[in-house]
């Protein structure tokens, strides 16, 4: 079976693999979520939803994964915490390495 995935999805760090006809998603190997010079700090606000913060900065809530990449989130509801202090990667950084270097690998 193929699976189409989107060009923001975390899954572009994953290999589907098929074991005896079971299909299954390989462990996500990302890069060294490093700090960069670029990124933008976030104060969480009680309101906040991880999916509407990458909305906020990325123009897509599909990009969540990667605010959660860099914080090192496991995206439980309690992962934000009001007036905690998250780091969002540049949308530069994120449309232009991040997501470009899988694009280009696959």
């Amino acid at each position: 079976m193929s699976v189409d995935v989107g060009n923001s999805s975390r899954l572009l760090f994953a290999e589907l693999l098929n074991v005896d006809d079971i299909e299954f998603w390989d462990t996500l190997v990302l890069p060294d979520p490093s700090a960069r010079q670029d990124d933008i700090q976030h104060i969480v606000a009680n309101s906040d939803r991880i999916d509407l913060i990458a909305q906020m900065y990325y123009g897509e809530a599909a990009l969540w994964w990667v605010i959660a990449w860099a914080n090192n989130l496991e995206i439980l509801p309690t992962d934000l915490k009001e007036n905690e202090q998250i780091r969002i990667p540049s949308r530069d950084y994120v449309q232009n390495v991040l997501l470009r270097k899988v694009r280009l690998s696959t």
